[in-house]
């Protein structure tokens, strides 16, 4: 079990957490892995520490900062999908519904933008027309746009009729 989950956060992470690299993103993701390993085998903490090169003192010491650690929302995400899917294929089938949602959430994001620009430009559109229409009217008294008004009446019925 403990290469499975070894193997998942490298994949998720696109790293290796058995280096000895002390950089923040291995230390996080060993943590992690030390967490999901504790949870979900009956392995002693020096075999868990083993398994990525490390000593039980540091599997302790990561344990205690673990909640801080999965505050960060990506080391959130592969311990919540491996702890709910520890079998391989729930998970990929997981992971891929998640990869899906993410995909859709950007075309609506992305169709959410069209639809803004569409409307800005039907105002656009509408306010050259009145503009149009009040530039021609300009001037005439109020008998005269009431005519105007008659006629437009008259052409827009016809033209409806046709």
């Amino acid at each position: 079990m403990t290469k499975e989950i070894i193997d998942f956060i490298n994949a998720e992470l696109k790293i290796d957490i058995t280096k000895k690299k002390k950089t923040n993103q291995y230390v996080f993701a060993r943590t992690v892995y030390y967490k999901l390993a504790k949870e979900l085998t009956n392995l002693p903490i020096s075999e868990i520490g083993r398994q990525v090169n490390k000593d039980h003192c540091s599997v302790l010491h990561n344990l205690k900062n673990f909640d801080e650690v999965v505050k960060r929302k990506e080391l959130k995400k592969i311990y919540d999908t491996f702890k709910e899917f520890p079998i391989q294929e729930d998970r990929v089938t997981y992971t891929e519904a998640l990869n899906i949602n993410e995909q859709l959430r950007l075309q609506l994001t992305d169709i959410k933008q069209k639809y803004e620009q569409l409307l800005e430009e039907r105002e656009e559109t509408n306010t050259i027309k009145v503009s149009k229409i009040e530039e021609l009217t300009k001037g005439l008294t109020d008998e005269q746009l009431d005519l105007v008004h008659l006629r437009l009446e008259a052409m827009i019925k016809m033209i409806k009729s046709i």
